[in-house]
């Protein structure tokens, strides 16, 4: 059978060859859509999920906390997370809440705004632990 033939059978005028439309969904690529359209909601909802788990961790304990997880919570920066260790390693730890507010820049407001956030755990001194401080 010749190519002419071919044209000649599909109803078109000898020479014109029957042009396939550019985006027409085929029956594979419909699940390859599907697919797609399923991992992406996968990963949507695993990223959601992770991010509500991360912002429902355990409080971070002042008395063992590293100067860049302090500088995670709000309103603290470099400057007072410094102070807070600075105070911290003075005293021997915080015994209670409240004993954060001798430190420089820290007053009852922003207290109140970490005391969901922190915990005043054991300090190294009521542990056993020595301190640099015991040490010298």
């Amino acid at each position: 059978m010749s190519s002419s033939m071919v044209v000649e059978k599909s109803g078109l005028p000898p020479g014109r060859v029957q042009a396939r439309p550019q985006f027409a969904i085929r029956p594979k690529s419909r699940i390859g859509i599907m697919f797609a359209f399923l991992w992406l909601c996968l990963v949507l909802v695993s990223t959601a999920a992770q991010a509500e788990s991360q912002g429902s961790q355990a409080p971070l304990d002042l008395n063992r906390a590293t100067a860049q997880e302090l500088e995670a919570l709000p309103g603290i920066g470099a400057v007072k997370a410094g102070a807070i260790l600075a105070v911290r390693d003075t005293k021997g730890g915080f015994q209670t809440m409240e004993e954060l507010e001798a430190v420089r820049g820290i007053g009852p407001a922003l207290v109140k705004k970490l005391r969901p956030l922190v915990v005043v755990g054991k300090t190294a001194a009521s542990s056993g632990k020595t301190t640099r401080k015991d040490r010298q």
